[in-house]
């Protein structure tokens, strides 16, 4: 997408850009911990509100069952999750988080939260927190 001037006043395509960059920039630093932005979001989910069902986990990430499928095959696949009985529905499995988990979860955010540093460099410490500030009331539910 061109950054032209029929973009450049456009709050999507800025909105959009911005998170685009941002993101490759986060997938860039944890791949060497072997996840993904998706999977350090699951683990950052699961950690606070685990166990719970895949399709659950989806629906709080706010992704599809089938990138669910391979955000749980990468954490498992990296021994960060297992699969557990519910205990409330003996016919279901539940997600939870394995202590290798909780570790990649605090290398991934402290990988995150440098990779964001870098990322809003550009802006005045002060410009940093009106942006998430401003991002935040745009973001809260009704």
């Amino acid at each position: 997408m061109p950054a032209g001037p029929r973009f450049s006043d456009r709050l999507g395509p800025l909105l959009g850009r911005a998170h685009e960059a941002h993101r490759a920039q986060a997938a860039a630093a944890l791949a060497p911990l072997g996840l993904s932005p998706k999977g350090l979001g699951a683990l950052t989910v699961l950690a606070a509100d685990g166990p719970l069902a895949q399709l659950r986990l989806a629906e709080r990430q706010g992704i599809d069952r089938t990138t669910m499928v391979a955000v749980i095959d990468e954490l498992e696949r990296l021994g960060a999750v297992e699969r557990r009985r519910d205990p409330r529905d003996r016919r279901r499995y539940a997600l939870d988080v394995t202590a290798r988990g909780r570790e990649l979860l605090e290398r991934g955010t402290a990988t995150v939260v440098a990779t964001e540093q870098a990322f809003l460099e550009p802006l005045a410490a002060s410009d940093r927190e009106r942006l998430k500030a401003m991002l935040r009331s745009l973001i809260r539910p009704a």
